[in-house]
């Protein structure tokens, strides 16, 4: 149907306006998407500049499969060049944003996607026990366990990646990558 509708958009040059609570629906047809949220407008733009900026909480929980992973912290240091946050497991994280309206002891939420974390001990990392690990060929997803989510963590890694229930894993967040928002759940600017 997604091939039919695309197929159709071209074929008459017109404006088309498509209703769907089905995220891939939305990203694969779209020119610009309206993300809305009990009757609110929460955001609107093109699909990948939902996906890599979005505007809050609510528009990086939703838009992208698996969702955004979301940790809670606190602002340990911010400029407009960046911040470097603490999660509340005490890791420390540095992030790409422009957060000088933030100050040290800020809460936060930090946000990664789960294909930009990898397996390194290197930089700015977490480290989070396996749940379940699903092998799907080319790539291998990984659900983990970490003290400063309320939600299962996922991590996308290569197919036959090395994951085993109940070992723990060690991620690399690389901070041109991460996501930083508010207390309010606003997003700070990306840099």
């Amino acid at each position: 149907m997604r091939y039919e509708f695309a197929r159709l958009h071209a074929e008459l040059k017109t404006t088309m306006i498509y209703v769907t609570h089905d995220q891939v629906e939305a990203m694969t047809l779209a020119d610009r998407i309206v993300v809305l949220n009990g009757g609110r407008i929460e955001q609107v733009g093109a699909p990948m500049d939902l996906y890599q900026r979005p505007a809050n909480l609510f528009v990086a929980g939703f838009i992208g499969s698996p969702r955004m992973n979301l940790l809670t912290g606190e602002v340990v240091a911010a400029s407009a060049a960046g911040a470097t946050v603490r999660t509340t497991a005490g890791e420390t994280i540095r992030v790409a944003v422009d957060a000088a309206s933030a100050k040290a002891g800020d809460r936060i939420t930090l946000g990664v996607r789960p294909e930009h974390l990898s397996l390194s001990a290197e930089g700015d990392v977490l480290t989070a026990e396996v749940l379940f690990v699903e092998p799907l060929g080319a790539t291998t997803m990984a659900h983990l366990k970490h003290p400063a989510s309320q939600d299962t963590l996922t991590v996308q890694l290569a197919g036959g990646a090395p994951a085993r229930v109940g070992e723990s894993l060690t991620l690399h967040v690389p901070a041109d990558q991460a996501h930083l928002f508010d207390a309010e759940g606003r997003a700070f600017s990306r840099l």
